[in-house]
């Protein structure tokens, strides 16, 4: 469920890629994974532009309440991003069963006393 509008004070960053985000829950969940449809965003000309769309989609995931991954690919007529948005649940369910078969984990944030 997305959040409000937000403070007017402290407007969030653009660009803004929910749309992306939201068209991948859409096309549908792998019900093992919880990983959403994998799309392509594309026609960075720059890497430092991909890199921002990049970040943009980490951050309206964070914003909207799913886990991200994304990619930077090269091609010929320029840079892309391969994302695709996770189920949070899943994803923090993934993170705890990895804690359990290694044993450590590198940052655990729900830890009570968690260096900060």
């Amino acid at each position: 469920m997305p959040k409000g509008p937000g403070s007017p004070l402290r407007p969030r960053k653009h660009p803004l890629t929910d749309d992306h985000i939201q068209a991948s829950v859409a096309r549908g969940m792998d019900p093992v994974t919880g990983h959403y449809a994998e799309l392509i965003y594309g026609g960075c000309e720059t890497h430092d532009r991909a890199l921002e769309i990049k970040r943009s989609l980490y951050r309206c995931a964070k914003f909207l309440g799913y886990s991200m991954k994304a990619d930077i690919e090269s091609t010929a007529e320029g840079y892309q991003v391969r994302f695709r948005a996770i189920d949070k649940a899943r994803a923090r369910a993934h993170i705890a069963a990895e804690y359990k078969r290694t044993g450590q984990i590198a940052y655990n944030p729900y830890a009570k006393g968690a260096a900060k």
